[in-house]
C-alpha cells in the first residue's frame, strides 16, 4: 500500500448524495486524516462513470487483494520504512510506529494518475501495488512511504459528519 500527497489547494470535494464535503472540516478535532483511494478500490459509481466518489465493487477484498475502500470508508494503519521507488530513506522517524486513522473522501482516478492509481480491481500500479491512497494533508516527515492498513468502522463523529447531506 502506498500513499502520496494530494495538493492542499483542493480541500472540498462533491460526493453524490452527500453534497459538498469540506474535507478539512470533516476531520477537524479528530485524529483522522483525509485520503483519496485509487479508482480500483472504489470502482462502483451509482451515478454513472468515474470519477466522483464511488463505492467498492463486490469483487474487492481478500481474493483480489484490492482493498474495499470506497468513499466514506475508514481504516487504521502504520507507515512502513520503505519507498516504492527504492530511494534511500531520509527522515520520517516520527512516522514509524505511530498509528494513523484515515477516511476516504475523494478518488484518485486512474486517468492522469496511471503510475499510482490502478483502474480496476486486481490491477497493479507501476510499483506493483493494488492499493493506493493520496494523502490530503501529509503528516510531518512524510515521503511516500508504504502504508499498511486495515479497514475499520469510522468513529461516531466521522459517521455523523459523513451522514450530513451538505457542507459541514
Amino acid at each position: 500500500m502506498h500513499i502520496s500527497p494530494r495538493p492542499p489547494s483542493m480541500p472540498t470535494r462533491v460526493v453524490p448524495d452527500r453534497g459538498s464535503v469540506d474535507t478539512a472540516k470533516l476531520v477537524q478535532g479528530t485524529d483522522y486524516h483525509v485520503v483519496a483511494s485509487a479508482q480500483a478500490m472504489q470502482n462502483h459509481f451509482g451515478h454513472g462513470e468515474c470519477c466522483w466518489c464511488g463505492k467498492a465493487e463486490a469483487s474487492c477484498g481478500h481474493a483480489s487483494r484490492t482493498a474495499p475502500m470506497g468513499c466514506t470508508s475508514c481504516a487504521k494503519g502504520r507507515f512502513i520504512k520503505k519507498l516504492p521507488y527504492g530511494a534511500p530513506i531520509r527522515g520520517g522517524d516520527e512516522l514509524f510506529g505511530k498509528e494513523f486513522n484515515i477516511v476516504v473522501a475523494d478518488i484518485c482516478p486512474h486517468k492522469g494518475n496511471e503510475a499510482w492509481c490502478p483502474e480496476k480491481v486486481g490491477h497493479v500500479n507501476t510499483f506493483g501495488s493494488k492499493n493506493h491512497f493520496d494523502w490530503a494533508q501529509p503528516p510531518a516527515g512524510f515521503d511516500n512511504f508504504y502504508f499498511a492498513f486495515t479497514p475499520m468502522p469510522c468513529a461516531a463523529k466521522i459517521k455523523q459528519r459523513l451522514g450530513r447531506r451538505c457542507n459541514f
